[in-house]
């Protein structure tokens, strides 16, 4: 597969796992010791590979590649949205399509009318729209995360 994004960084491939992974898996300081201010990233590192994701925004993940580049290292990152997200996703718009359904047989008409199948369809169009806001958010969250701990480093 084709990456997503790619860093080349002055830096040793070993260094660039390091740093990633002293960045994630941390919890930051919280107000009243409860509500997040800033993102937190949690994640695995895993011989010359990562993954990486937003505490309580998971649906997007980012699974990178370290590899050893003459003068420092080569970063691929990948962005993608794990199966058991996609199966949720999937149970989610079944049962948004039951409800809808259930919803449109209630008497006193107790067949589903043009009418009924257009707000159906225009409900599952907005939850689509706000599921792609979300990703493309989520997606340019961790492609901003892995490019700022790498900013202070010269590019190759």
């Amino acid at each position: 597969m084709t990456p997503d994004s790619v860093l080349e960084v002055a830096i040793a491939p070993d260094a660039a796992l390091v740093r990633i992974s002293r960045a994630i898996n941390r919890r930051l300081k919280r107000v009243l010791g409860v509500l997040k201010t800033e993102s937190e990233y949690v994640g695995v590192v895993s011989g010359n590979s990562f993954e990486i994701w937003e505490r309580q925004q998971r649906a997007v993940h980012a699974v990178g590649r370290v590899t050893s580049r003459r003068g420092g290292s080569r970063i691929e990152l990948r962005l993608l949205i794990p199966l058991r997200t996609r199966a949720l996703i999937l149970v989610f718009f079944a049962l948004y399509g039951v409800v809808a359904v259930g919803i449109a047989v209630q008497p006193p008409d107790s067949d589903v009318s043009a009418g009924d199948l257009v707000i159906a369809l225009l409900g599952a169009a907005a939850l689509i729209g706000i599921f792609a806001v979300s990703a493309r958010r989520q997606r340019a969250a961790l492609r901003g995360f892995v490019d700022r701990l790498f900013s202070d480093l010269p590019r190759i």
